[in-house]
């Protein structure tokens, strides 16, 4: 049987966090080095286009406290 990847994280949800922290270390370290480098490539444009977006006063920033809450708020659903 195959597991969905919602099905994954639910189930991950429910470990303890010295778990949770391990299992995402694991998957992190099994993404290669070539990915690795097309993902950070891909982070670092995203982020380059956000600031570019900020400076043109096309976005505004948040407090970060603010945002914290929001994906603490995402990660309990």
């Amino acid at each position: 049987m195959t597991l969905t990847k919602e099905q994954i994280k639910s189930a991950a949800m429910k470990l303890d966090p010295a778990d949770r922290e391990a299992l995402a270390e694991e998957l992190l370290l099994s993404i290669d080095e070539q990915d690795r480098q097309a993902i950070d490539a891909a982070w670092l444009a995203e982020v380059k286009r956000r600031d570019v977006q900020f400076q043109a006063g096309k976005t505004v920033a948040k407090p970060f406290d603010q945002i914290i809450d929001r994906l603490k708020g995402r990660a309990h659903q």
